[in-house]
């Protein structure tokens, strides 16, 4: 291999375009650098929705919906869309009285803790109220002969764990309206479709439009973030264009 050095000429030539690099990049010496996401993705306002045309264009991982309208890229948690999509859609129906349950084909037993069986008597009526049928059998044990129609009958044990469990001596003096929105939040999250699922473009775009519909699209019931937005501005400053 060569060990030829570079000659004067050649030495200034490179010095003048490494100088001539750095004043270029002066003049962005604002921009935020390419590891610092959280300044340029941002949470999106809900006004900035309220008018726009969503369009998805692909799946992220199987978890988020990468969509785009007017004003640039938008990134969709499609879990916690469709948390917030199944939780109004819940109190919505528990204030309606219209229920809508699915029987399963054999009763489901479980054997509740002290501390459950307690909570479950707190709590019973609220749980038939959104689409639950329950049974009180001997001592701490329970049957499920229908659950909300929304729900996979997999993950009735889970959920029921979920909302006994969560009613400790601090949260049993709460309000019965926040009983019910604890309730149908963690009915929604069983209920929602999860990360790591592919979705059809038809099912992207059902999901954007219901959420557009909701009361909140941009949080979920549990308050995280729902839609990421990274405008056009933002990114053609990344890229130099600005």
């Amino acid at each position: 291999f060569s060990t030829q050095q570079p000659t004067n000429n050649e030495q200034r030539t490179t010095n003048e375009g490494q100088r001539a690099k750095d004043e270029r990049l002066k003049n962005y010496a604002e921009l935020p650098p390419v590891n610092s996401a959280e300044k340029v993705v941002k949470e999106i306002d809900v006004e900035n929705l309220s008018s726009a045309k969503i369009r998805p264009i692909a799946q992220l991982h199987n978890s988020y919906i990468i969509a785009v309208d007017d004003e640039g890229m938008l990134l969709i948690d499609q879990h916690v869309a469709h948390e917030r999509i199944l939780f109004d859609k819940f109190r919505k129906k528990e204030n309606e009285r219209k229920i809508e349950s699915q029987n399963l084909l054999l009763p489901e037993t479980f054997d509740l803790t002290p501390a459950q069986a307690v909570a479950f008597d707190l709590v019973a009526d609220e749980l038939e109220n959104v689409g639950f049928a329950l049974m009180r059998l001997s001592g701490r044990t329970i049957a499920v002969k229908a659950v909300p129609t929304d729900l996979p009958p997999s993950e009735v044990r889970n959920l029921l764990a979920e909302i006994l469990d969560s009613l400790d001596s601090h949260r049993r003096g709460n309000a019965r309206e926040n009983l019910r929105d604890d309730i149908a939040a963690s009915l929604a999250c069983k209920a929602a479709v999860k990360i790591n699922m592919r979705l059809t473009p038809e099912k992207m775009q059902w999901l954007i439009d219901r959420l557009l519909i909701t009361s909140s699209p941009t949080t979920c019931p549990h308050g995280r973030p729902v839609i990421l937005r990274l405008t056009m501005k933002d990114i053609e400053r990344g890229f130099h264009r600005t």
